[in-house]
């Protein structure tokens, strides 16, 4: 009897994921943040299978995409995803911002971990997170290639430009604010880092070479930041601004995640989480957020396959909150 019990009661559970049974354990376990949390939600698409390349460069799909980078264009909600398997080019989901309607995949034409996306609405361009040997690097590509793509045709789009950075050695996350494009990077024990690059008058990171336009046998230019780096905290996934605060994303493994609020003005070491103004738990595998309006979206890699398995707590869409809440309680 007891085993018939228990077999119904997980038949139960597994019928209300997503629904009444997740959502309540979500609203239990981190009321602060599901408090402020409002309409509309946007599923995050490809968590079971992503039409993409593989490394044969022929048209694939693929069931291991990872959840990592988000941005907001005036029309669409852009997703970064990668392979787990690193067997199949990373690709991006474009959204429609007020439906959440999945339009199309875009296929980008390598397989980099794509932690971090932003985009410059002033130039129209969106910034991805890359390589170039052992530092960082930044692509681009144009959204009007975006809009341009057409998935059937199963090809991958073509970067525009691809910056190598100096001073880190991955682009684990990104965000564009006030003309600089901000990327920071994820440490597993030792201390991130945050650097600022500004972008010059035809939309290009200024002083960079770009990649893209160099004979291949050319030693790699490394752009330097004139900004110096900035010490964050550990295991950092995401970094973005409001107002006057720096918000960072912490995550790593199935622990629950945090949000770091820090008063820029105030703040003197924002490594040290004992000066952040507020620390807001989240469910585990917390990728990037950004900020658009009054408003943060948080997305989650826990609906990928390589993690879903691992929590109770999987999130299958990204999470819109409403900021003066969520930094009022």
């Amino acid at each position: 009897m007891k085993k018939i019990l228990s077999n119904l009661i997980s038949w139960m559970r597994r019928f209300l994921s997503g629904s009444f049974y997740i959502r309540h354990s979500f609203w239990q376990t981190y009321p602060t943040l599901f408090a402020a949390s409002v309409e509309p939600k946007y599923m995050i698409p490809g968590l079971k299978k992503a039409q993409t390349l593989n490394l044969a460069n022929l048209p694939d799909s693929c069931s291991s995409m990872t959840p990592q980078g988000l941005t907001i264009t005036e029309e669409f909600l852009l997703i970064s995803a990668y392979c787990h398997q690193h067997q199949h080019h990373s690709v991006i989901y474009v959204l429609d911002r007020v439906t959440g309607t999945h339009i199309k995949t875009v296929c980008l034409p390598d397989l980099p971990h794509v932690g971090g996306l932003a985009y410059d609405s002033r130039y129209q361009k969106i910034w991805i997170s890359n390589k170039a040997g052992e530092n960082a690097a930044v692509a681009t590509i144009t959204l009007a290639d975006i809009k341009n793509y057409d998935q059937r045709e199963g090809r991958s789009i073509v970067y525009q430009q691809k910056f190598a950075l100096k001073e880190l050695p991955r682009a684990s996350a990104l965000t564009y604010d006030h003309g600089y494009l901000v990327v920071a990077l994820f440490s597993l024990k030792q201390a991130g880092q945050i650097v600022c690059y500004p972008i010059d008058y035809s939309g290009s990171l200024a002083g960079a070479t770009d990649l893209l336009a160099t004979p291949i046998k050319t030693t790699t230019s490394l752009l330097e930041s004139a900004s110096g780096t900035l010490v964050i905290p550990p295991k950092i996934q995401g970094v973005t601004f409001y107002k006057n605060f720096l918000l960072l994303s912490r995550s790593w493994g199935k622990q629950p995640g945090k949000i770091f609020v820090f008063d820029i003005h105030k703040t003197t070491d924002f490594s040290d989480l004992g000066q952040a103004k507020q620390i807001i738990a989240t469910p585990p595998y917390l990728e990037q957020i950004i900020v658009e309006g009054e408003q943060l979206f948080a997305l989650f890699e826990s609906g990928a396959a390589a993690y879903r398995k691992k929590t109770p707590l999987v999130m299958k869409e990204i999470l819109q909150l409403n900021l003066n809440q969520l930094l009022n309680d």
